[in-house]
């Protein structure tokens, strides 16, 4: 396992896995977070994805300004608060891609070197950045001769019409009514003044220990989604720079996330389609609290097609995955992902 922070990009964190099993293909999983951006929430769930797939190599990019490695807090509270907008999350990807891939590239011999195979899986708003990461990256003369994008998963993604959702509806009121930026900054600075950091841990494993963890309390992936749930817990409610960055950009969302006709058209149609064959699946959770059930019922209604074999919309069981999965389900949701990927590619990604 190696979390780093990214030495040129703004408060940026990695996790980074090389493959654990040669191949003769190029391969590269690249996972792009929900709101907040913190990697060390996805940890357990693409270790289980790499132990199926030993020749996948995994990178997964956290948003700008989501920085949770070396150190963090003094670096982000001691300057001044600069907000990534949806905008420059999307630049901020296809940068880190874009140089990932030529460093790959010219490591393995460059010119006539074959294509580097991508398999992208975003959850939430990540699935947002990713649809136009994709369109970006493709659109690159120089990195699209690089790059065969394979598969594409969306998880929970919030790329329609956000607002209408139960909590959009409740954060847009929130954001009407208060400051609400300011409430929660203020309440989490005085928390963090009356509690040391081992109380407000231990509040935190109280609150977590309640929820239902996939496997038994023995199950080493169980406790170890566990103990990186915490983790990147306590490293949310640690920082006023990453609540301040989260709530903003949830606030954006609001706004930005609505009809994207043009945008779903290309990817769910044209990637998909019998000259690109992209693999996209995209799974909704039932009762999705940031995916109204209208807002998911048009996307199937308007891109479901029983003959296009490269595309699969899967619904949830009820009181199965939620939205927020990658906190206590991290092992349950890997398996459906592998589940997903093996029907896919016939049980022969490997």
């Amino acid at each position: 396992m190696s979390f780093y922070t990214h030495p040129s990009q703004p408060l940026t964190s990695l996790y980074h896995k090389p493959a654990v099993k040669q191949s003769s293909k190029n391969k590269l999983l690249l996972f792009i977070p929900g709101n907040p951006g913190l990697i060390d929430y996805y940890t357990t769930y693409l270790e289980i994805i790499q132990k199926q797939y030993p020749s996948l190599e995994v990178l997964n990019i956290s948003h700008a300004g989501f920085q949770t490695t070396d150190n963090y807090i003094s670096k982000g509270e001691n300057s001044p608060f600069v907000f990534y907008d949806l905008n420059y999350q999307i630049n901020h990807k296809v940068e880190i891609i874009e140089e990932f891939v030529n460093e790959k590239w010219k490591k393995n011999g460059g010119a006539g070197t074959e294509k580097i195979e991508l398999f992208f899986l975003c959850h939430s708003v990540g699935a947002f950045i990713s649809q136009r990461v994709i369109k970006r990256l493709l659109e690159l003369p120089d990195i699209s001769k690089k790059i065969s994008i394979k598969f594409v998963g969306l998880i929970c993604p919030t790329i329609l019409d956000i607002k209408i959702s139960s909590s959009g509806k409740i954060f847009t009121r929130l954001f009407w009514l208060l400051p609400l930026i300011k409430v929660v900054l203020f309440w989490t600075r005085f928390l963090k003044w009356i509690l040391t950091p081992q109380r407000i841990k231990g509040i935190i494993r109280y609150h977590l220990s309640k929820k239902k963890v996939a496997g038994s309390r023995v199950d080493p992936d169980a406790t170890a989604n566990m103990e990186n749930s915490i983790i990147a817990t306590y490293n949310l409610v640690s920082s006023q720079r990453i609540i301040r960055q989260a709530l903003t950009l949830a606030e954006e969302e609001m706004e930005e996330i609505s009809q994207h006709k043009s945008t779903n058209d290309f990817f769910f149609k044209t990637l998909t389609n019998s000259e690109n064959r992209v693999k996209i699946w995209s799974f909704f959770a039932d009762k999705d609290y940031w995916v109204h059930d209208n807002t998911r019922d048009s996307i199937l209604s308007q891109y479901t097609d029983l003959d296009n074999k490269n595309l699969n919309f899967q619904l949830g069981e009820k009181s199965g995955i939620t939205h927020s999965f990658c906190v206590d389900q991290n092992k349950e949701f890997a398996l459906i992902t592998i589940n997903a990927l093996d029907k896919f590619f016939n049980n022969q990604l490997d």
